[in-house]
């Protein structure tokens, strides 16, 4: 499969993450190629993305196509298989998102199988991009600008959003991925054909240690079936500086739940594992309306039993479940369902 990857170009740890995912390559006997599309526009650093940045749109422009066209070239005389090409589909420069309209030239030659965005928690960006310490002039100059919360998660989001509109334009899937998430979910996507693509929702206000580890138990058993995103991937910042960042933060953790991971899975699995308290939580009970608003299949494990408010109205007939064991047994029985056979995780690395 050919996996195009976007995202920030700058406070991620984008490159460690694709290395893990290659890593689980190489334990399963597979190779994956990944090519660096900012590494290809500079030429290493020999020509500084802030040089190219400071050209006009027309030139940047064409030495972006000369790049693409040859990496598409070099993937067809290698006959590549499993292949990860990192690009941005936008930059921020000089108080400006620079937006890339590349979508025809990747399609030509690229031609991806799906897209991924890579997000990171927007507090971690900002920590990351004011203690660079690199002699990368660019990276050099994004710290000096002293990015604040507001255009971070703004740059985020252009990303999201133009790497939507190119998937829709390919008439490929979108997905958006933590880089704090196992490297086994864009694994999955470099080397299976469509895999089932799950988002676990659950409340993470109330959770004892105790539940929290049941919640967990299931996400890691549901990994063998399916790539999974798990929101507590994206640790919520809590050190807000204003009340208008605190706001900030807030309204775009409820857009990424609701629209970034939601709307672009196959299906959503409620992990509710309170027989009596707390109720229901209000943000899962909205991620599964906003589920069934965009025509997903939805799953929900509940020890206290069907009720008329989970039944038919938020949950499919033959999705409510009181045990994880019966939820995993209709997955395999009735839906038949094969587990992975490969190995999902790293060598000495905990899987969440």
């Amino acid at each position: 499969m050919r996996v195009l990857v976007t995202g920030m170009i700058a406070g991620m740890a984008d490159a460690a993450y694709l290395e893990k995912v290659v890593e689980l390559g190489r334990q399963n006997g597979r190779e994956i190629h990944v090519f660096d599309a900012v590494k290809e526009f500079t030429k290493a650093g020999r020509k500084p993305m802030e040089r190219l940045l400071g050209t006009t749109d027309y030139v940047f422009e064409l030495t972006r196509e000369r790049e693409y066209e040859k990496i598409g070239f070099e993937i067809e005389k290698r006959g590549l298989k499993d292949v990860i090409v990192r690009a941005p589909a936008t930059v921020e420069w000089n108080r400006i998102n620079r937006k890339f309209k590349d979508q025809r030239v990747i399609k030509d030659f690229i031609r991806p199988d799906c897209i991924v965005t890579l997000i990171e928690a927007e507090w971690v960006i900002k920590r990351e991009m004011e203690k660079l310490d690199t002699g990368d002039s660019f990276l050099r100059s994004l710290k000096a600008r002293h990015h604040n919360l507001y255009e971070i998660l703004s740059w985020m989001n252009e990303e999201v959003s133009l790497s939507e509109d190119w998937a829709r334009n390919m008439g490929i899937p979108h997905y958006v991925i933590a880089v704090g998430e196992p490297p086994d979910c864009l694994y999955k996507l470099v080397v299976h054909p469509k895999p089932w693509v799950v988002y676990a929702s659950y409340s993470m206000t109330y959770a004892t240690p105790e539940k929290r580890q049941v919640v967990n138990t299931v996400i890691r058993r549901l990994r063998d079936y399916a790539v999974v995103i798990d929101p507590q991937t994206v640790e919520i910042g809590t050190d807000h500086d204003s009340q208008i960042d605190r706001e900030l933060i807030y309204a775009y953790t409820v857009h990424r739940d609701l629209h970034w991971y939601v709307g672009k899975v196959d299906a959503v699995v409620a992990i509710h594992p309170y027989p009596e308290r707390p109720p229901l939580s209000a943000g899962m009970m909205d991620e599964l309306g906003h589920a069934r608003d965009y025509m997903k299949a939805r799953y929900m494990i509940f020890p206290k039993g069907f009720s008329p408010f989970t039944t038919d109205s938020y949950i499919e007939k033959g999705h409510l479940f009181e045990t994880p064991e019966e939820f995993f047994d209709h997955l395999e029985a009735s839906e038949k369902r094969e587990k992975f056979t490969d190995i999902l995780h790293r060598q000495g690395e905990m899987r969440l």
